[in-house]
């Protein structure tokens, strides 16, 4: 269970899912419009489920699924180590409300600009792509060498 799938058959077999889904439902791939879809209906419980949501659910369930058969969950915020300061829950989880904010911002999240709309020529895409790679490449060599006083 703690091998990852090869490159070469997840690879192909994404750009089936995102070719099957313009295809089929003439949606791109994206996480975040299952929470856009959930705080919907939370707000309005009488909407329908959309499939969005329950892509959502397939994501959560699939991690879920994966890590009872890989002998349970083993939950931490031990991302950098016990002691890293940037893993409390209050940080991981204002960093995780700054993100969904920014993909609401953006109009879309990393995984449907960068597999969906980079793949379909978009623009908007392109430039969001290239955004957010260029500031997560800058914030972890400043994590790196600034707080955690590693790097060369």
């Amino acid at each position: 269970m703690d091998a990852r799938g090869a490159w070469y058959l997840v690879g192909p077999a994404m750009g089936l899912v995102v070719v099957g889904l313009l295809w089929v439902a003439n949606r791109p791939l994206g996480a975040l419009g299952g929470w856009i879809d959930l705080h919907a209906l939370m707000r309005r419980p009488s909407e329908k489920a959309g499939w969005r949501l329950f892509f959502l659910a397939g994501i959560v369930g699939g991690g879920l699924l994966h890590a009872l058969l890989a002998g349970g969950p083993q939950p931490t915020f031990a991302y950098a180590g016990p002691s890293a300061p940037l893993s409390s829950p209050l940080v991981l989880g204002l960093a995780g409300a700054l993100m969904g904010y920014g993909a609401r911002t953006a109009g879309g999240c990393t995984s449907g600009h960068g597999i969906c709309g980079t793949a379909l020529g978009s623009p908007a895409s392109f430039v969001a792509t290239m955004t957010f790679m260029a500031t997560a490449i800058a914030v972890a060599n400043v994590v790196t060498r600034v707080l955690l006083g590693g790097g060369s």
